[in-house]
């Protein structure tokens, strides 16, 4: 598979459920202000939230790391004005044929204010993946976050994949030291889903439902 069938892909995966994912991106937006120093991980809703920065005229001087290849393409080829008014970084490291992301990351900074990421999987046991490498990006960019904001849409919560990328108790261990976990999702009638939700609440974590 050559690097446009890639993109295409990368593109059909973006088509499920896409009015949900373009929400949960535009009410992430009421997260991120001018001036903002953010982490734009991987993922097809945080993807949507890319395109919104840089259609926003509110969203300026921000300090931008990511490892997101899909919106770094999309700002090329539709936003070149965006790079002016911002920095934008990407991070070093392998890229992921599976997800159109840089893996096995390096990073130039070591604290950065919000961290914006996606998860194939949302338990009360933490977060997982079905990517091996994701384990060691979502842990190094947790660890230098101030604010970790999740983009996932409800087919996600409940759900337990092969790999644990931040536990349960990692996550409350790192919300006694005062880093912020929100998850930003849409609703759902499903009892795992609700079940879920609740716990998640009781351990601290801020919900926000579109």
């Amino acid at each position: 598979m050559d690097i446009k069938d890639l993109f295409l892909a990368f593109e059909k995966r973006r088509k499920f459920n896409q009015e949900i994912k373009e929400k949960i991106a535009l009410r992430c937006m009421d997260f991120i202000g001018a001036g903002n120093e953010i982490f734009l991980g991987a993922g097809t809703t945080v993807s949507f939230l890319g395109e919104y920065l840089a259609q926003s005229d509110r969203h300026f001087m921000m300090k931008i790391w990511t490892n997101n290849i899909f919106i770094l393409n999309l700002w090329l080829k539709k936003y070149e004005g965006f790079f002016l008014e911002n920095f934008v970084g990407i991070v070093s490291g392998e890229i992921s044929r599976k997800n159109l992301s840089i893996v096995d990351i390096h990073f130039d900074f070591s604290r950065i204010g919000k961290v914006i990421i996606g998860s194939p999987g949302i338990s009360a046991k933490g977060l997982s993946s079905d990517d091996i490498h994701t384990v060691q990006q979502i842990e190094h960019v947790i660890k230098r976050a101030d604010e970790v904001i999740i983009l996932a849409d409800s087919s996600k919560i409940g759900r337990e994949c092969t790999y644990q990328t931040r536990s349960m108790r990692m996550i409350k261990i790192d919300m006694r030291k005062k880093k912020r976990y929100t998850l930003i999702t849409n609703g759902s009638r499903e009892e795992v889903y609700r079940k879920t939700i609740k716990k998640l609440k009781e351990n601290g974590m801020n919900i926000v439902q579109v």
